[in-house]
């Protein structure tokens, strides 16, 4: 259970104020400085214990929040263990993370769930906004033009699905050589998945490219009968979810928390629906099947 320091730090002010309220009655109501003196050592000798009493009550919460958290990690742990055994995932990630340790952690998720992890892809920011000469240059080296009416972004998305289902590298290999996709180092394209996770979210709308990449790319992977789930962290600034939604396709919306992170390997493994915490979401977590179920 988390614990919500702003009501401790509240009792903590609220004591000091009583405290400098008496402070300024004995004040008013000392008949000498002898008897001024003895009420401030008293009110400072109150102040000392209770601020010693608070900071202890808040190293216990501290500690009991540490021990919780610690359960609630090892809890997850054991109730993802092994429930996608044989499956085979790609992770694909719509943009750039910096250095946040999101697609890793998911990876390790993965892993421990018992998934062959068959490719991790990540649009580079020059797929996002893609400049005209890069596009112009890529579209030469791989012939690829869209028809009218068809966006360049949205006609590599598309392609980038279906090989990637078809188990085809050729055009994944040129556009990571283009700067376009990077990938994993155990990243294999020979591997069709039977379901895709796509990590979406951004910190600002410049980063996000919903209509272009993710969308596109939901719709080739669905309609070749792969698994699609989405997800994104809780603080995103830009949330992909309703998009997702409306796709679909199943969500994760706090892909960085333990709970999100069993949301995501049960919805992998089956379950349908929104989880998470963002107004989107239709419940916390999805039905967890009995261990025997495995």
């Amino acid at each position: 259970m988390l614990v919500d320091y702003r009501y401790h730090l509240g009792s903590f002010v609220a004591v000091f104020l009583a405290l400098l309220l008496g402070i300024l009655i004995g004040i008013g109501l000392a008949p000498n400085p002898e008897e001024l003196n003895r009420v401030v050592a008293g009110l400072k000798a109150d102040y000392q214990a209770a601020r010693e009493a608070k900071e202890a009550e808040l190293q216990a919460l501290r500690e009991a929040n540490r021990e919780s958290d610690m359960l609630l990690r090892d809890a997850v742990a054991a109730l993802v263990r092994d429930r996608l055994a044989g499956r085979r995932v790609a992770i694909v990630v719509d943009h750039e993370f910096g250095r946040d340790a999101l697609v890793d952690n998911l990876r390790g998720l993965l892993k421990h769930a018992g998934a062959s992890i068959t490719s991790t892809t990540i649009f580079t920011r020059d797929f996002v906004t893609l400049p005209t000469d890069m596009r112009d240059k890529v579209a030469r080296r791989l012939s690829l033009y869209p028809p009218p009416g068809v966006y360049y972004r949205t006609l590599i998305a598309q392609a980038i699905a279906k090989d990637l289902v078809k188990g085809r590298p050729a055009l994944l290999r040129e556009l990571h050589a283009a700067g376009l996709l990077r990938s994993s180092a155990d990243s294999d394209y020979t591997l069709p998945p039977q379901a895709v996770l796509i990590v979406g979210g951004c910190k600002s709308p410049a980063e996000a490219s919903l209509e272009r990449i993710d969308l596109p790319m939901i719709r080739e992977l669905t309609s070749l009968g792969v698994r699609v789930v989405g997800c994104e962290a809780r603080g995103m600034a830009v949330s992909c979810i309703p998009a997702y939604r409306a796709s679909g396709i199943s969500t994760v919306d706090n892909a960085d928390t333990p709970a999100g992170r069993l949301a995501i390997v049960l919805t992998l493994a089956g379950a349908e629906g929104h989880f998470g915490v963002k107004e989107t979401a239709d419940r916390f977590l999805p039905d967890i099947p009995p261990s025997s179920a495995r």
